[in-house]
């Protein structure tokens, strides 16, 4: 189930024993969360909220086997649950499914999904026991769609490319997205809100300042390109992982470039958007495959380096950045 189908699912009132929402979208989590407290708990009394970090499995399993106080479904949370770390919890889950208690609902949220669909298929064989629910980053047409909804609810107006630019700003994480808009609305007033109030106002997502770079890369524009490398090796934050979005990066331009699948198919693949591989594949143009093929091995060679302290960190982006500048020859395609 993905997120735009939680909320009809829940006022269905059809619901399992379990759901993991999962995702790299905190503000769809935090939505879907909020679904479960608002339309199925009926009291503050019904909603319990437990720490993965000081995890008790004998106190989990008293909770979700104890009726709410007040009749009616309770509503028992674990967050930010990590599959490598948190063996325990996945444990005790897999033996609560045994003998459920289809009188609460237990939600765990994680980054990435704790049980493959082999495992969901094991435990819903009897019962419908767990859930999971795909919290990632949402489809432009959604996203777009919420920002429209957002400017009207303002009588505020933002053109067509306006909204695409907070979007590529954002990465299409929707709590960026809220916020930002927020903030364009009461600066614009009751003027339209432009792309330069974007660029002034909205700080741009890691992940856009590499899909930048990479565009000037590829049209050989040095200048701009160390412009903003430059701002991005000084972000404290954003420096320790350019080198290794920029390896990611390439990668997948590499991979959209050689592959005859669709963007659809390359995206399930990678586990990225759409608009990611598409993107991807129109950055790759200016690139021959021999090239990319060879920027991919200098990467690996680079990390290895960096790994095994052969080369700072700094050094080997700047390496690399100069490398790609002075060998990439699109003319030689």
């Amino acid at each position: 189930m993905n997120f735009v189908e939680l909320k009809k699912h829940i006022q269905s009132n059809d619901l399992y024993c379990c759901y993991n929402l999962y995702g790299d979208d905190s503000f769809l989590i935090d939505s879907g969360i909020n679904f479960f407290f608002n339309y199925v708990v009926k009291d503050e009394l019904s909603k319990t909220k437990l720490s993965a970090e000081n995890f008790d499995a004998k106190n989990l399993i008293s909770i979700l086997n104890t009726s709410s106080f007040f009749g009616g479904k309770k509503v028992v949370l674990i967050k930010d649950v990590d599959g490598e770390k948190d063996k325990q919890i996945l444990d005790v889950i897999s033996k609560y499914q045994q003998n459920p208690n289809p009188a609460n609902i237990l939600l765990i949220s994680s980054k990435n999904v704790l049980f493959d669909e082999k495992k969901l298929q094991i435990f819903n064989k009897t019962t419908k026991f767990l859930c999971n629910v795909d919290c990632n980053r949402l489809d432009n047409s959604y996203i777009l769609a919420r920002i429209n909804s957002v400017l009207k609810s303002q009588n505020a107006t933002m053109a067509d490319e306006t909204k695409e630019l907070l979007m590529y700003y954002t990465n299409c994480y929707l709590a960026r997205i809220e916020l930002e808009l927020s903030k364009l609305i009461s600066y614009a007033g009751q003027r339209e809100i432009t792309k330069e109030d974007v660029k002034l106002l909205v700080k741009k997502e890691l992940e856009y300042s590499v899909f930048e770079l990479t565009e000037n890369l590829g049209q050989g524009n040095s200048q701009k390109t160390y412009e903003i490398l430059n701002d991005m090796m000084a972000d404290k934050k954003m420096a320790p992982s350019v080198f290794g979005l920029i390896q990611n990066h390439f990668r997948r331009m590499f991979f959209s470039a050689i592959t005859p699948k669709t963007g659809a198919q390359v995206a399930e693949m990678l586990n990225v958007k759409e608009y990611a591989v598409k993107k991807a594949k129109q950055q790759a143009e200016n690139f021959t495959k021999m090239n990319l093929k060879n920027i991919v091995d200098l990467c690996a060679d680079l990390d290895f380096k960096i790994k095994t302290s052969q080369i700072g960190y700094q050094n080997a982006v700047q390496y690399l950045v100069s490398y790609i500048l002075i060998n990439n020859k699109k003319i030689s395609k």
